[in-house]
């Protein structure tokens, strides 16, 4: 028997029976000042069972999750797991009764090793004991292989990268012989094979009767491997689909109760003349290799390459985050020195990382971080840094775009940090329009968030381009790219490889210009 199946109690069903649910949640609340963030959600997890939870941000789906692990204490409900109520007072505790969370932002400790990181927490464990260590560190590459992964178990936590990181604290959830694993967006901070490799361990731990609870923005990875999905809005669980009836325009629609007809809300828009150019543009880092490339008012210039390309590290040299060895940068027509980013945003470009949480201060309010890179203008008087800043012009400001975009809960005084992650994506664009840039480069501006917040984004793009901006987009989702893009640049090891018209772009051309060398 293989270290998996070991770590797993399987329990078998007398045939014939009518199988019972390991998990129930009942009518489970859980509120926040000023906010209902679940409301009398109920849901069930059977053996062997990959339930899918998906929604728009904002919807409870973590929550939920935190709720029924112990992350968070809940206000009122039930749950009951094995037959019996619980009330798990930390994650820990629930991973002493066989519920294992594992969280979007993956935490190991990053001083100890991978193996260590495994078997933390169990108790009587003498980190001196020799012996003990030797063992741990046979089990842990054991588990490791089980799932697929060749990796050394002494190296530190620190050390890895997300993917390896979700899988050590899978393995620590086979150790401990957890029969349920809650898996919050898992394959937000993945690659493409990475992903495939965490969906097919996925599949491999159900056949092994592990039951799994996979919280997801992206619906199609979890109609590839759940049996049923449970569908939240607005804190409440609104529908539950078999895999019979698995739909993606249907799960879609009843995630926000109206109907996308468009995913990809294009528009033509009259195209003016060059905003920005760039010319032989070179990093010190030998990252990004002589890039030239223009934009032009009303555009959508779609820059696209798979992960080492060197986008990213492209708009960083252009906005002088990073350090540059040669090239020319012209605004409307002029040559402009851009040595930092507070150049870059004088000059009117304005950059929205692909970190987005990068652009936020979490402990200031909608408000406040929307004003930050504004404040100056705001000021009633200029008496330097002690100018007070207008407080009615910053309320209006924030309100303004809380309006537009759609930001919840609309409390302009809410800090960032209570905001889910789609709503705090857009505070982040509120902060990046609040300047008035003429030159916007948003960098994996729909990454990580819901189908409907993509679907709005895309179209505020599509009314800036309107309005005469010129907006650089770098997505990694080559049908954003192709469908949302006047123009397409593909990058390749820091070069600009190949440009397709939108008429000439096809996914098959895009992705051979990315991973395949010409010539």
């Amino acid at each position: 028997m293989d270290i998996v199946a070991l770590g797993v109690a399987v329990s078998k069903a007398v045939a014939g029976s009518t199988p019972h649910p390991i998990l129930v949640v009942e009518n489970l609340w859980k509120r926040y000042p000023g906010v209902v963030a679940v409301k009398g959600a109920s849901i069930k997890v059977f053996e062997s069972e990959i339930v899918g939870l998906v929604g728009e941000n904002g919807a409870g789906k973590s929550t939920l999750l935190k709720c029924v692990t112990g992350v968070i204490r809940r206000d009122s409900g039930r749950v009951l797991w094995m037959g019996r109520a619980v009330d798990f007072h930390s994650p820990s505790e629930a991973l002493k009764h066989g519920v294992m969370y594992v969280p979007q932002d993956i935490v190991l400790a990053k001083n100890l090793s991978i193996s260590d990181n495994i078997f933390l927490g169990m108790e009587g464990k003498s980190m001196l004991a020799t012996r003990e260590a030797h063992r741990e560190l046979s089990i842990a590459k054991q588990l490791l292989s089980e799932l697929g992964v060749d990796v050394d178990p002494q190296i530190r936590g620190g050390e890895v990268g997300a993917a390896i990181a979700q899988i050590a604290l899978i393995a620590r959830a086979l150790h401990f012989r957890a029969r349920l694993i809650a898996l919050d967006e898992p394959t937000s901070a993945l690659g493409p094979v990475e992903v495939d490799r965490l969906l097919d361990i996925m599949v491999k731990l159900r056949s092994r009767g592990i039951s799994m609870i996979f919280v997801s923005h992206k619906i199609e990875e979890v109609m590839r491997v759940a049996d049923r999905i449970y569908v939240m809005r607005d804190g409440e669980i609104v529908a539950e689909f078999d895999r019979s009836r698995f739909n993606l325009n249907d799960i879609v629609k009843a995630m926000i109760a109206r109907e996308i007809r468009e995913f990809f809300p294009k528009e033509k828009v009259p195209i003016g003349e060059k905003v920005l150019e760039v010319k032989d543009l070179s990093d010190y880092y030998g990252l990004v290799k002589s890039v030239s490339f223009y934009v032009r008012r009303g555009e959508i210039l779609g820059i696209y390459g798979i992960v080492g390309s060197g986008r990213t590290e492209m708009a960083l040299t252009l906005i002088g985050y990073r350090r540059r060895r040669k090239g020319e940068v012209y605004v409307n027509g002029a040559l402009v020195n851009i040595m930092r980013p507070s150049d870059a945003l004088r000059y009117g470009i304005a950059y929205l990382p692909e970190d987005w949480r990068l652009a936020l201060v979490y402990l200031l309010s909608i408000k406040d971080n929307i004003a930050l890179p504004i404040a100056q203008t705001l000021k009633t008087v200029n008496l330097g840094l002690a100018s007070p800043i207008n407080l009615k012009s910053e309320r209006e400001l924030a309100s303004k775009f809380i309006e537009s975009l759609r930001i919840v809960p609309r409390d302009p005084y809410r800090r960032t940090m209570q905001l889910s992650g789609g709503n705090r994506q857009k505070v982040a664009l509120a902060k990046l329009l609040a300047t008035k840039a003429s030159v916007l480069i948003l960098d994996e501006p729909t990454h990580g968030i819901d189908v409907g917040t993509k679907v709005e984004i895309r179209r505020l793009m599509v009314d800036l381009a309107k309005e005469g901006k010129a907006i650089v987009l770098i997505s990694s989702e080559l049908p954003e790219v192709i469908n949302m893009s006047d123009r397409i640049l593909v990058m390749r090891e820091g070069k600009v490889v190949a440009e397709f018209t939108r008429e000439r772009a096809t996914e098959e051309d895009v992705v051979k210009a990315a991973i395949l060398k010409m010539g």
